[in-house]
């Protein structure tokens, strides 16, 4: 197994400064930056792609996600001339609907299983492709933020080398308006989908859905609220709770059915499900 480094000396720099840092220690063979299509993803990508070595965006493809969302990021990378690589999950053999189908919705308990179905595996894939060598690394820009992680799961390490995955947080010491004023100062627009419901929409998995989430998203996006209900039909004949419901009641858990596989909340999330708590990313 590789050995993974966490350094935390690094939280004075930001931006490519960060980036050069990064990249002197490891010497990664590619830079990427994720951009799921929120604000804090594409104020992230923008200021990686000024480092003459970006090698473009990775987006993931969740598989239950507003369409509308992928259009945006199809087309900001092409208005910004960012090659782009998509991965889906469901190319890495995982379906929601298979998921939940087999488990029931996630809520927060199963929050970390999601991220590792949906996300995890797809980047990992990313990986894989662009390793040559044993020990190559691959730079992969987070958009995480330091005053949205901080209220959830601790701070953002701003260099944290995984195994071949090195992430890189560029704007983890920038505030949200900070990220906004930088994208209107480089006539650069945001997702619409996030200024309708909040968030970018990239991902509905519903771990952390709240009451009326689904009504909202109905009114703004019938086609996949009318999705997630067919859906909730199906698996509340199986599973007593909803979409939007968190997680299994005690009883169920109790009787060790169901959600077999319960994750500990005090664990942080992936790189990529820092803004799940606040629909930030």
């Amino acid at each position: 197994m590789a050995k993974e480094e966490k350094v935390n000396d690094y939280t004075e720099f930001d931006g490519v400064d960060l980036m050069n840092i990064a990249i002197e220690k490891y010497n990664p063979s590619h830079i990427f930056g994720l951009f799921s299509g929120g604000t804090d993803s594409l104020t992230a990508c923008h200021v990686a792609s000024q480092h003459p070595k970006f090698s473009g965006c990775a987006h993931i493809n969740t598989g239950i996600g507003v369409p509308q969302t992928r259009d945006f990021v199809y087309e900001t990378c092409k208005e910004q001339g960012w090659p782009l690589l998509e991965y889906t999950a469901k190319d890495q053999g995982q379906d929601y609907e298979e998921l939940v189908m087999e488990r029931g919705f996630p809520g927060p308990w199963m929050h970390r299983k999601m991220y590792a179905r949906l996300k995890e595996r797809a980047l990992r894939q990313l990986v894989r492709d662009h390793k040559q060598f044993y020990r190559d690394k691959i730079m992969l820009i987070s958009g995480c933020r330091s005053d949205e992680s901080r209220r959830r799961m601790g701070t953002v390490t701003p260099i944290d080398q995984q195994g071949a995955m090195l992430w890189v947080a560029v704007i983890h010491s920038w505030s949200k308006p900070k990220c906004v004023d930088y994208l209107e100062g480089h006539g650069i627009r945001t997702n619409p989908v996030a200024k309708l419901i909040g968030k970018s929409g990239e991902c509905l998995c519903g771990a952390f859905a709240k009451k009326g989430e689904l009504d909202e998203l109905h009114e703004h996006f019938p086609e996949v609220a009318e999705r997630i209900m067919d859906l909730e039909e199906k698996v509340r004949a199986k599973f007593p709770w909803a979409w939007e419901d968190p997680g299994p009641p005690d009883w169920w858990k109790q009787k060790q059915e169901g959600q077999e596989c319960m994750f500990d909340m005090t664990k942080p999330p992936g790189h990529m499900c820092w803004g799940c708590h606040k629909g930030t990313l």
